[in-house]
C-alpha cells in the first residue's frame, strides 16, 4: 500500500494556489538487512549470499560509473552520471578546476509503453499496480481536556 498525505498549496504565485494536492508518506526505512532477509523468503539464495551481492553492488556500480558506462539494471532501470558545469566562451580556457562544479547520479526508472485512451504514456515497472491509501484518519478521536490541577 502507497500511503499518502493531503496538502493545500499555500504558494501564492503558482497557479495551483488554493488547491489540495497529495504526497507521498514513507513509513520507515529499510536496510540491506531487511532486504536480504525478504530475497531469502522469496529464493532459493541464502541471506549471506544476498548481502555479499548487495554489498558489491554499489561499489561497482561507481567503479562502471566512473568510467562513463551507463549500467542498467532490469525491473529498476538505468544509472549514469552527469555534471554541472559553468560555462566557458573560450574552450581553450575551459578547465576541470574552473569549469566543472560537481557530478551527479541520473537515474531513469525502467518503464513499458501503454497506450490509453489514444494517448501514450509511461508506466514506470516500480509503481506498476500500486495501490493508494489517505494515510490521515477521517474519524480522529477527540482530544481529551486537561484535567484541573494537572501540570501545576
Amino acid at each position: 500500500m502507497l500511503f499518502y498525505k493531503k496538502y493545500k498549496n499555500n504558494n501564492q504565485h503558482s497557479s495551483g494556489f488554493g488547491k489540495y494536492y497529495a504526497r507521498v508518506v514513507t513509513t520507515d526505512s529499510v536496510t540491506i538487512d531487511d532486504i536480504a532477509d525478504r530475497m531469502q523468503a522469496s529464493c532459493t539464495v541464502k541471506r549471506a549470499d544476498v548481502l555479499a551481492v548487495l554489498s558489491e553492488l554499489g561499489p561497482t556500480m561507481k567503479d562502471l560509473l566512473q568510467e562513463s558506462r551507463r549500467v542498467v539494471l532490469p525491473y529498476l532501470g538505468a544509472f549514469k552520471l552527469g555534471i554541472k558545469t559553468k560555462g566557458e566562451s573560450d574552450p581553450d580556457k575551459f578547465s576541470v578546476i574552473g569549469n566543472i562544479k560537481n557530478a551527479h547520479v541520473i537515474f531513469q526508472p525502467e518503464f513499458e509503453t501503454e497506450i490509453v485512451g489514444g494517448s501514450r504514456r509511461r508506466v514506470y515497472a516500480m509503481t506498476a499496480g500500486a495501490n493508494f491509501k489517505d494515510i490521515e484518519f477521517k474519524n480522529k478521536p477527540a482530544e481529551e481536556p486537561e484535567e484541573e490541577g494537572e501540570g501545576d
